[in-house]
């Protein structure tokens, strides 16, 4: 097609390349499915809307009461992402879930990346009508699918029919607002992933620096603590004070109050507190206490785990990882706070149903079963779970460094979603490289991502 080059120009930017672009088939609904997913407003989709189902089996509940258990059966494929450790937990869900329901056949296929890199090929197998049953979905995500045609299953009947069962007040409020699309459900919170700050602890003690987490619970741990933080280790041996990433750009507008885009869905990350909060970080770089950000996710782990660098500003998930890996005393603790405002990030997990599935009671079996107070406290072993009863019980209320996490699950926020989420981010990166680089003030920065943010939503 005429546009292929484009096409895989932007398959590479999202991390794929040409041979894994032509797996995808390289077919006209790929292409298209590829393309709507990064934001293409030119890509000919006519002839394969990405995101237009085949009409649901069963767009409602059958019943008027939750069948039995064993009422349930036949087979559901399950569409995730899991190696390592978190495959593990992937399989240990299912395995509750066969306890419950032991007549149906979950037939999982493990993802070879994660749920923003294998995308597009779901986005394809929505073309194609032979998307899977249950799908772990990402942030914008939903909204995206349900766009056109209504990919998802409007879960709002089933969550009604099955309310004393579900118990939706135990999920935190802002996880259950990211399943909603224009006030319908589309999903049930899976995992919510704030961002905190690691720190070295032997570092700080060393530098004469009071403990994070002290700091944070008496109402200190703000800009001030924080640069001078950054200053005491640098000034102490430390190469640099603190690691980000570039990729985490909105997550410093949020931590002062700034936004990104407003409820109109107008760019507003030149306004307010973004282009100071942008300027304070790519001062930093400049004055050689932060590392170039413009780096692949999780490389400043390294730089932390190696101790380069004092603290690194990620999500928690690679506590675990650390275990047993580094010689020093480390710890997780919130955010600072910045212009009196403590506010973050949020990665919002979800459970979705394809429209297309032929048994979607089976789905929903699966989907309220995993995403139970058992279910989630099984997945709090490599992420932060969504109900107040399963961080109870996973211990998270009893161990410091997740109640900070916790808090800041409680701060968080996220960019108003759009259809062409991943095109928004990338607009942003690429006018805030010149920030980052030094080639441009945060002012100029900020006001070239406002044009590139308009033209993507254009």
């Amino acid at each position: 097609m005429n546009n292929e080059r484009e096409i895989i120009r932007r398959a590479r930017r999202a991390g794929m390349s040409r041979r894994e672009f032509i797996k995808l088939g390289g077919t006209a609904a790929a292409a298209a499915a590829f393309l709507v997913a990064c934001g293409d407003d030119t890509a000919d989709t006519t002839a394969a809307p990405a995101t237009t189902a085949a009409p649901a089996t069963t767009a409602a509940p059958t019943t008027t009461a939750a069948p039995d258990s064993d009422e349930i059966g036949g087979e559901i494929t399950l569409w995730a992402w899991g190696a390592g450790l978190e495959g593990e937990v992937i399989q240990q869900r299912i395995d509750y879930f066969n306890s419950k329901y032991p007549n149906v056949q979950v037939n999982w296929e493990p993802l070879a990346a994660n749920g923003y890199e294998e995308y597009p090929q779901l986005l394809a197998r929505f073309a194609a009508g032979n998307a899977p049953d249950v799908m772990r979905m990402l942030n914008f995500q939903l909204t995206q699918l349900t766009a056109e045609g209504e990919a998802l299953l409007d879960l709002d009947d089933y969550i009604a029919r099955d309310a004393e069962e579900l118990n939706m007040g135990d999920f935190i409020p802002t996880t259950v607002e990211g399943t909603l699309v224009n006030g319908k459900a589309y999903g049930l919170p899976d995992n919510t992933e704030p961002y905190v700050i690691y720190y070295n602890r032997d570092a700080f003690d060393a530098a004469g620096l009071e403990d994070p987490q002290v700091l944070f619970q008496n109402g200190e741990w703000n800009e001030e603590a924080f640069t001078n933080s950054i200053d005491a280790l640098v000034d102490n041996g430390m190469r640099f004070g603190v690691s980000f990433e570039s990729w985490n750009y909105d997550t410093f507008c949020f931590m002062g109050g700034g936004t990104i885009l407003n409820e109109n869905l107008e760019p507003t990350i030149h306004q307010g507190a973004s282009p100071g909060m942008l300027g304070y970080f790519a001062q930093l770089i400049a004055d050689g206490k932060s590392p170039n950000p413009v780096v692949a996710g999780g490389t400043h782990l390294e730089a932390f785990r190696n101790q380069q660098t004092g603290m690194y500003l990620m999500g928690p998930w690679w506590y675990g990882a650390l275990t047993g890996t580094v010689d020093f005393d480390y710890d997780v603790t919130a955010l600072p706070s910045f212009n009196g405002v403590r506010a973050g990030k949020l990665e919002l997990g979800t459970i979705s149903i394809s429209s297309q599935s032929k048994n979607p009671e089976a789905a929903w079996a699966f989907t309220k079963t995993i995403t139970d107070t058992r279910g989630l406290e099984i997945w709090s072993q490599v992420a932060t779970p969504t109900r107040r009863s399963a961080l109870e019980v996973a211990g998270f209320n009893d161990v410091q460094w997740k109640k900070d996490a916790v808090a800041m699950v409680e701060a968080g926020t996220w960019t108003p979603f759009t259809t062409q989420g991943f095109a928004v981010d990338t607009a942003c990166a690429a006018a805030l490289d010149l920030l980052w680089a030094g080639e441009a003030t945060a002012e100029e920065a900020t006001q070239d991502a406002a044009n590139r943010i308009r033209e993507a939503l254009a």
